[in-house]
């Protein structure tokens, strides 16, 4: 059971910080639910926030991460393996299934260039999917141009986990769309949680001045699904959260393993196998963005806590949506939000 928190239960600075997102746009939205010790929460601004869809971008990397990981303990992959073990590539280095899981194959941000700088100079990136026109053909012809030259540290990138998708697809059989979907819906009991949805059950378009920002749009054979294809609802993240704090499964636990390659003596980010973390902390948190969408994700296992946040956001307030995921974070971790204040 999910209870409605009331603004009381939150300190007036926090309050003022939500109203100032809410506050730039009469379109904007913002939904929040918290795990608090077994106990579910949630706020916003909507009547029903149990019924908004939002997209969660590359908070689909962390459920991929969950289906190989069980794809693994199936025996139909092994971490340990490299890519042409499963893909019809030329020959070469490449790097493993455990490298692309944990942003350790040397792949930066806009890896491959061809695709996203294009896209971003033509459409920008909150009216149009960079990926929009990507199939399994177009990583693998990419993969082919990037093999492996050394060992690399961390490096954030969507293209690994569409490289993942494609390797799913060939030991499986099926589409990655409907690998992911029936994964989070018969593994993960998150029954509101799709790759598609039709659009009258979204949020509202999202303006920015007088420009309508669209939804990205996927197709069911694009790959990139992976990286930031998945739209969810506070209520099914709240069962995922749920997981991350509860689950003793193996592709969950598996997951919250800090990767040795991804320390650096320079920084205290490290990354887990789809999460990140930083260095001596229990906190796991990823954040998303598709177009207008905003979310952020932050649990911690040991101490039973976990919050999301879900946003519709124009322009610079889409940073804001992670700055408050850490602030309520920060928040339920020194003990001052009043969970006994529920909303009547």
């Amino acid at each position: 059971m999910t209870e409605y928190l009331s603004p009381e239960a939150m300190r007036p600075k926090v309050v003022k910080s939500i109203n100032k997102y809410l506050s730039l746009s009469k379109n904007q939205s913002l939904t929040v639910g918290f795990y608090h010790g077994g106990r579910l929460f949630m706020f916003g601004n909507s009547p029903e926030p149990t019924k908004l869809v939002y997209d969660i971008g590359s908070i689909s990397k962390t459920v991929t991460a969950h289906l190989i990981l069980k794809l693994t303990g199936e025996g139909k992959l092994s971490l340990e393996k490299s890519v042409a073990d499963y893909l019809n590539l030329t020959k070469g280095n490449y790097p493993t299934l455990y490298e692309l899981l944990t942003h350790t194959a040397g792949y930066g941000h806009l890896t491959p260039f061809e695709i996203t700088v294009p896209a971003l100079l033509c459409h920008g990136y909150a009216r149009r999917n960079i990926y929009e026109k990507c199939t399994a053909k177009t990583v693998i012809n990419c993969l082919k141009r990037r093999k492996k030259k050394k060992e690399y540290g961390y490096s954030y990138s969507d293209f690994p986990y569409a490289i993942l998708a494609v390797v799913a697809e060939t030991v499986t059989g099926k589409r990655f769309s409907e690998l992911i979907e029936e994964f989070v819906h018969n593994e993960l009991n998150m029954k509101n949680t799709h790759v598609t949805v039709p659009e009258e059950t979204r949020e509202p378009h999202s303006a920015y001045g007088k420009r309508i920002f669209d939804f990205w749009k996927w197709k069911c054979d694009n790959p990139y699904i992976a990286a930031g294809g998945l739209v969810s609802t506070v209520s099914d993240m709240l069962t995922y959260i749920t997981h991350q704090i509860e689950s003793d499964r193996e592709y969950i636990t598996q997951s919250h393993k800090i990767c040795e390659n991804s320390l650096s003596p320079k920084r205290n980010l490290a990354c887990c196998i789809g999460w990140h973390t930083y260095k001596r902390s229990n906190q796991l948190w990823h954040v998303g963005g598709v177009g207008t969408f905003r979310s952020s994700v932050v649990i911690n296992r040991k101490r039973r806590i976990g919050v999301v946040v879900l946003g519709n956001s124009k322009g610079v307030a889409s940073a804001n949506v992670h700055y408050l995921a850490k602030m309520l974070y920060s928040e339920m971790k020194i003990k001052k939000i009043d969970f006994k204040k529920i909303k009547q």
